[in-house]
């Protein structure tokens, strides 16, 4: 349990000012959850405690901050995150559950249990960290919810490099091990699938601005992986032989090495009324990064991004075109490539008019990849993947004020196509799908209250089928007390969900929040129920097997609690 107290006292000029000072929040919340699903996609019940504190004593500052949760049907104790990070000038020590960004290629994206340190003394850039990054997991199959084992994982990295903000390059490497002997297993299979890996990253990272309008940036990374290190078997690419000898330098061993590097570029230019930005990215297959978790390997990426505003900011466009495709070492017995396009277009027409057009074109192709791979092993053309996506939105909306009342209409139209240009797959995944809604809300200005309705319509058309749902929703908002520090909010909604030839389905949906915001303090609540009538001949159309993906009754609610001092 944690307190937080703030002592005030007379304000006298002629007495010293504390030289401690302390500001945060402290905050707990739960969420519960209820349906009659056979199984269940969220926990029954959740729990979270968390704060976030900076104290200063003189010049060196004090940041904390914990996290404390667990799901209710866990075995395992509380999920606790703690960790603080003392500051003095240039200097930061970090203590605990702390993050320390090195680079996209290297170590990004995750935190560390442990220790770390940051110097930027003027043009000098130093930072260390050692700790824990993964814990570690046993296989759970009893509790009802499989839970996928996992070794601890340690690690350590070291950033070096001169500059600022604006211009600066960095050195970094980077170590990751697991331990082979910290998680237990039920199942060989599962064991057997799941390796203890150990990794190290090398790599450097540089930012050079011109002009102050122009920036280019870079990363550039090689790895050494052993995905096992319970083998002893020597893997080396002939082609890659150089690159996993020179990381196999900083590895204990070359069993099983998988080397690879990443780089990417970007260059941009800024001005008050267009921006572009072209960037690059190109990681092997054989890269990989333990400190980067959720970085895609095997892909090359193209990417434009434009900006323009014009008519004192009344016309705003944006563009953005990117081509990517994998297979770069062209052992895959397939490649797919992808090319994207959209194009943004807001626009004020008027003091209460407004418009936003938006288009985005996805186009899908996949081809045989290994020119020299047998027939046999060769994809079919009937399977390979040809499709082309375009989607279309376009959303007007109105706004005008009498008197206290302001009437506030917003509409939206959307138009979706997939057009499979594969003859043997066409007639069951050509698509196309429509939505549209429009809004009214009227809000008394002087009384602090709101009054909306919504009617949205969709119909989804697929071969010889078709999904059709079409309702309306009403909903109340005021802000109630002498200082409007009472917030309640309410929602109806009731739907007729259609499929194909079959008759109509009900689905009514409520929810209810307040909340009450009272100096430092801040309490929130909420509850959402949905209910979806049975339908015997939907059901029976669908699959007799899962009758509850049409029939449901499904109820989330939750409480919070903050205080900020």
């Amino acid at each position: 349990m944690c307190y937080g107290h703030l002592l005030k006292a007379q304000d006298n000029s002629s007495e010293k000012k504390s030289p401690f000072t302390i500001r945060g929040n402290v905050g707990a919340s739960a969420n519960f959850y209820s349906s009659n699903e056979v199984i269940y996609t969220r926990p029954s019940s959740a729990y979270n405690v968390y704060g976030s504190f900076m104290a200063k004593i003189n010049k060196v500052e004090l940041p904390f901050s914990f996290v404390i949760n667990q799901y209710s049907k866990s075995k395992e104790s509380p999920y606790i995150q703690m960790g603080i990070s003392p500051t003095y000038k240039w200097a930061k020590l970090h203590l605990g559950y702390r993050n320390i960004p090195f680079s996209p290629l290297t170590f990004d994206g995750q935190s560390f249990k442990g220790v770390g340190l940051e110097l930027n003394p003027e043009f000098f850039r130093f930072a260390a960290f050692y700790g824990r990054l993964n814990k570690a997991v046993n296989e759970d199959t009893a509790s009802g919810y499989f839970r996928l084992p996992q070794y601890s994982r340690t690690g350590y990295g070291v950033k070096m490099g001169i500059g600022n903000s604006s211009r600066f390059i960095d050195l970094f490497y980077f170590h990751a091990k697991d331990d082979s002997s910290s998680a237990s297993f039920i199942n060989n299979s599962v064991k057997n699938s799941i390796r203890a890996q150990e990794n190290t990253v090398l790599g450097t990272s540089f930012k050079l601005t011109m002009l102050k309008k122009i920036t280019w940036r870079g990363d550039v990374a090689i790895s050494g992986l052993i995905q096992d290190l319970s083998s002893n078997k020597t893997k080396i690419d002939a082609s890659n032989e150089s690159l996993e000898k020179f990381i196999g330098k900083f590895l204990p061993s070359d069993a099983g090495i998988l080397a690879g590097y990443s780089g990417q570029s970007s260059l941009a230019f800024y001005t008050k009324s267009f921006n572009t930005d072209l960037s690059f990215r190109r990681v092997q297959p054989g890269f990989k990064s333990l400190g980067t978790p959720y970085l895609l390997n095997d892909i090359e990426l193209i990417n434009l991004n434009n900006s323009l505003s014009v008519v004192k900011g009344k016309l705003n466009i944006s563009t953005n075109l990117s081509q990517q495709h994998n297979n770069l070492d062209k052992n895959l017995s397939s490649e797919l490539r992808t090319r994207v396009g959209n194009i943004n277009i807001n626009t004020i027409l008027s003091q209460r008019l407004s418009l936003n057009l938006n288009y985005s074109g996805y186009n899908l192709k996949q081809k045989n990849g290994n020119a020299q791979l047998p027939d046999s092993l060769r994809l079919n053309d009937s399977i390979l993947l040809k499709q082309r996506i375009s989607q279309f939105n376009i959303s007007p909306s109105y706004y005008i004020t009498k008197g206290n009342k302001l009437h506030f209409i917003n509409g939206n139209v959307s138009l979706q196509n997939l057009k499979d240009k594969n003859p043997a797959t066409a007639a069951r995944s050509n698509s196309n799908n429509i939505s549209a809604s429009v809004s009214y809300t009227l809000s008394l200005i002087n009384k602090a209250l709101n009054f909306s309705v919504n009617y949205l319509f969709s119909r989804y058309r697929q071969d010889t089928n078709s999904n059709t749902s079409n309702g309306v929703t009403l909903g109340a908002s005021a802000q109630l007390l002498k200082n409007k520090s009472l917030n309640v909010q309410g929602n109806i909604g009731y739907y007729l969900n259609k499929y194909s030839n079959i008759s109509a389905q009900n689905n009514m949906s409520y929810s209810f929040s307040a909340g009450y915001h009272a100096k430092r303090h801040a309490f929130n609540l909420f509850a959402n129920y949905i209910y979806t009538q049975p339908n015997n001949a939907i059901i029976n159309a669908i699959n007799k097997t899962f009758p509850y993906a049409v029939a449901t009754k499904n109820l989330a609610s939750g409480i919070s609690y903050s205080y900020t001092f």
